[in-house]
């Protein structure tokens, strides 16, 4: 199942599942880095770029983030974690993940998640100062 494919009340529910997991990942510089826009370099083919982030990346996200990725995998099939780790199979996360990481809303979501490190506006202190 897809993001994109949740309808209704529902979408609250994943939303506020997946939020945490998914800042977990944006806040990992390293497993972070597969979902980062980056520019074609000059004299490499997409997929041997592709290739050379997903083997830098890769690594850290699957072995550092096990816990959210089910959890976020979970939450859009709408299954307990517990559920989900029972049947997951090498087949299984594999589609899975392609149907996540090919889904828009989701990439949405995700850079949203990692532009949102920095950005928003401060709160300013409005009051006067007692002087």
């Amino acid at each position: 199942m897809r993001l994109s494919d949740i309808q209704g009340e529902r979408v609250f529910d994943v939303i506020a599942d997946i939020i945490d997991p998914i800042a977990n990942i944006a806040e990992d510089d390293a497993a972070s880095a597969l979902f980062k826009r980056e520019k074609l370099p000059e004299g490499m083919t997409a997929k041997e770029f592709m290739t050379q982030r997903a083997r830098k990346a890769l690594p850290a996200l699957l072995k550092g983030h096990k816990g959210d990725i089910i959890a976020i995998l979970a939450s859009i099939e709408g299954v307990s974690a517990e559920s989900y780790k029972g049947a997951l199979n090498l087949v299984k996360l594999m589609r899975d993940a392609t149907e996540l990481l090919t889904d828009e809303a989701f990439s949405a979501l995700f850079l949203s998640a990692q532009s949102g490190k920095s950005s928003g506006s401060a709160q300013e202190n409005t009051e006067g100062k007692e002087e």
